[in-house]
């Protein structure tokens, strides 16, 4: 029988992969913590020993289905269209999970959820698996997972639901990944942050959101996912990436309101082009 033996919600964007002597002159003199805060969660990793990473990737945009990417294995080099100067090139290569995968499209078949699994192994993979693989993979298997743009949230929770319970099926040990920040506004171009350091959570763009993303990494540390998921409608509102579909699917595995997981704060609160950007760690031991 398998088992989720851990989770997190985890940043993605380019900057993290950019040369470090680009991320300190960014950070005026100081890298992101978000780089060495990879290394706190890979050590949270290392304790629960898993073999398969579910990645619910906020980039990966479906419409009318919900997707997991279960071809056996994924090799190429990426350029991004967004900020090809960030990325170009950028080259993976990490063993897939076609059985969960396969297990995932016939759990929502029984369900009667709009899910399938997708084997073709030419599938276009997006920065927010290929980064934080970068820097969490250590030969695990990685599914990932995509973000339905025509489902609302109960949708999400749905999903979520398959994916756990094709876990429990399965004979994995995973570790659920929910690649994504936290609000996710941008600022524009004319833009000047107001504080030299990039990084800075002065520079997230607007200040009601920055305060929600306060509020909600306390009630994650008390392990109050409850409050936060019937607090949906201001997460979206504060535009959490993917209209938050990775932290609502990550849920749905975890057994939706009624998880009490408590979340352990593995790098400092950081701005990225005015989006909320943390890593969180939620222990299920």
């Amino acid at each position: 029988m398998g088992q989720i033996v851990g989770a997190a919600v985890v940043s993605h964007h380019p900057g993290l992969v950019q040369p470090k002597e680009i991320r300190v002159q960014r950070g005026n003199g100081r890298d992101s913590d978000l780089v060495e805060g990879f290394e706190r969660v890979r050590a949270k990793i290392d304790a629960v020993k898993p073999d398969t990473f579910v990645l619910f990737d906020t980039h990966w945009l479906t419409t009318s289905l919900h997707l997991v990417a279960g071809a056996a294995h994924y090799k190429g080099s990426y350029t991004s269209d967004e900020l090809p100067f960030s990325m170009t090139r950028f080259p993976y290569d990490h063993a897939g999970a076609p059985a969960l995968a396969a297990e995932v499209e016939k759990v929502a078949q029984e369900r009667k959820v709009a899910a399938r699994n997708v084997v073709e192994e030419t599938l276009p993979l997006h920065y927010p698996t290929i980064n934080v693989i970068h820097y969490l993979g250590r030969g695990e298997k990685v599914l990932s997972v995509g973000t339905c743009q025509t489902a609302r949230f109960k949708h999400f929770l749905e999903m979520g639901e398959v994916v756990g319970e094709a876990i429990r099926r399965s004979d994995a040990r995973v570790v659920l990944l929910a690649s994504g920040a936290m609000s996710h506004k941008f600022y524009d171009l004319d833009h000047v942050p107001p504080n030299p350091r990039v990084w800075h959570p002065d520079n997230v763009s607007e200040p009601k959101n920055r305060a929600l993303d306060m509020e909600v990494l306390e009630l994650w540390k008390q392990g109050r996912h409850d409050i936060v998921l019937d607090r949906f409608p201001e997460l979206e509102e504060a535009k959490y990436e993917g209209r938050g579909a990775h932290y609502a699917q990550m849920m749905g595995a975890l057994g939706g309101r009624s998880c009490r997981a408590r979340g352990t704060q593995l790098s400092e609160y950081e701005n990225a082009a005015g989006t909320g950007n943390v890593h969180v760690w939620f222990d299920l031991q």
